[in-house]
């Protein structure tokens, strides 16, 4: 944190008050979840200061050590933890072990971990988070690296629904009330109608962005229940079967046409080239240049 008079960001995203220099790096996604680089830049010795939530928030320690304060408990965070925030929750951060730190910040927008916390237990009170910090989790680590690759435009549908995973996992670790026994999802001709309606909204707006919140409101059900219901009457997930359907596009425009691949991948919906050719080597097996050179069979053949 800054010495003198100015506070510095809050943890969660949203500022407390003017700074010199914004501590955020590569930032993506402006629906359910907001997702950006936090680089701390306190200095050992500085003194905590109060601060708070303003919203509901999950970040992951990407490297450094600090120390978060609520209530009367001090606990220390270094790479790999998690750093939980209620809405309206009031914490102090310290710097008594090193200088700075690195978290990749999830923020939710209005009441999403709030919605998905009552759904998944019984008697959440205004705080869904029971804990504020977790200790490392390789499944959690595995979200992040996901996260990361997802830090583009063409990406931020799939970075809801790793944040809608994310919290998930954290409410059943650490929320507040009861755990219900199985969250109820619909699984009736309305709902695989809803799941068809979604399908050709994709379909209609593969070529730009797409929003999980707008899928789930079409389909007249929450964000989390939407990604299940999509993806068992489909076997993937929504953001998985945008990626496909680009991909099948550029395929057809691969072999029927001459057009350079970096005009293809921008009139199938993406925005950089490295992650169309990323995308398509993963959903293809082999690079669009390869695919369009040999095909696919004689391609994996000369591998």
């Amino acid at each position: 944190m800054e010495p003198g008079p100015q506070r510095r960001e809050a943890r969660d995203g949203w500022p407390t008050a003017p700074r010199a220099s914004a501590p955020w790096g590569n930032a993506a996604g402006e629906g359910l979840v907001h997702v950006r680089e936090y680089r701390c830049t306190a200095c050992e010795g500085d003194p905590p200061q109060a601060e708070q939530f303003e919203g509901a928030s999950i970040a992951i320690v990407r490297s450094g050590v600090f120390g978060i304060r609520t209530g009367r408990r001090t606990q220390i965070l270094s790479p790999g933890f998690l750093l939980l925030g209620n809405a309206g929750q009031a914490y102090e951060a310290s710097h008594d072990h090193g200088v700075g730190d690195r978290c990749l910040v999830f923020n939710f927008r209005g009441r999403a971990v709030e919605d998905l916390a009552e759904s998944l237990r019984r008697g959440v009170g205004p705080h869904p988070f029971a804990v504020n910090v977790l200790p490392p989790a390789p499944r959690v680590d595995a979200l992040r690296r996901l996260a990361e690759d997802n830090l583009s435009p063409e990406g931020a549908m799939g970075l809801e629904e790793l944040g809608v995973t994310l919290a998930t996992h954290v409410l059943a670790l650490t929320g507040t009330g009861a755990a219900r026994s199985s969250p109820s999802t619909p699984d009736n001709r309305l709902a695989r109608d809803h799941v068809v309606a979604a399908i050709a909204r994709i379909e209609a707006g593969a070529t730009g962005e797409l929003r999980l919140v707008e899928l789930a409101e079409m389909a007249g059900l929450s964000p989390f229940h939407f990604l299940r219901v999509f993806k068992r009457e489909t076997g993937v997930t929504p953001h998985r079967f945008l990626v496909q359907t680009r991909i099948r596009r550029a395929i057809d425009l691969l072999r029927d046409t001459t057009r350079p691949i970096t005009d293809i991948a921008f009139d199938v919906g993406f925005t950089d080239l490295s992650n169309f050719i990323n995308a398509f080597r993963r959903e293809v097996g082999v690079s669009p240049r390869r695919y369009r050179k040999v095909g696919l069979s004689d391609a994996r053949s000369a591998r």
